[in-house]
């Protein structure tokens, strides 16, 4: 019995997508469920914290009172030595970084000879060092290599293995 009234719920919510109303348009469409979402997550801020647009310049007024503190307002004052200053809402505007585009990297010769390829031979790379760092640091490896060597060299004659 809940089985069939579980199906009958079901049907009932469906057919209103098929069964048309008195002006020939099916009760509910998929557009109905449709939310509109604002092109910016600034529009939804409220009018008064809507952020400046970007060409707009703040004029702001500053004078020393009779006490000689530094006063500053956003309306003109006819005080003697007021000065007015402006500011650009792009003063503190940061260019972002773009990268430079991604260059393929040669085909390997295993490719232009058609061998079979790896899925981590087809992926480009992006090198982290200099090839002047590359040979600096293969220099190092080698010198740490023959440092290695000779040490064994020492333990070796000093246990006697090679005589």
């Amino acid at each position: 019995m809940v089985k069939l009234m579980v199906i009958v719920v079901i049907l009932a919510g469906v057919g209103l997508f098929f069964l048309k109303g008195p002006d020939g348009k099916p009760f509910l469409t998929v557009d109905d469920f449709a939310v509109e979402l604002p092109d910016s997550p600034a529009s939804m801020l409220p009018q008064q914290l809507q952020p400046e647009e970007p060409d707009t310049v703040t004029k702001i007024y500053k004078w020393k009172d009779e006490d000689g503190v530094w006063q500053f307002s956003n309306s003109p004052q006819d005080k003697e030595g007021s000065e007015l200053i402006e500011f650009s809402a792009q003063t503190n505007i940061i260019q972002s970084y773009s990268p430079p585009p991604l260059t393929t990297v040669p085909p390997t010769k295993r490719e232009a000879s058609g061998g079979e390829v790896s899925t981590s031979d087809s992926i480009p790379g992006v090198m982290t060092v200099s090839p002047e760092q590359a040979a600096e640091m293969m220099k190092t490896v080698k010198n740490l290599q023959s440092t290695v060597d000779q040490r064994k060299a020492d333990l070796d004659a000093l246990s006697g293995v090679n005589d």
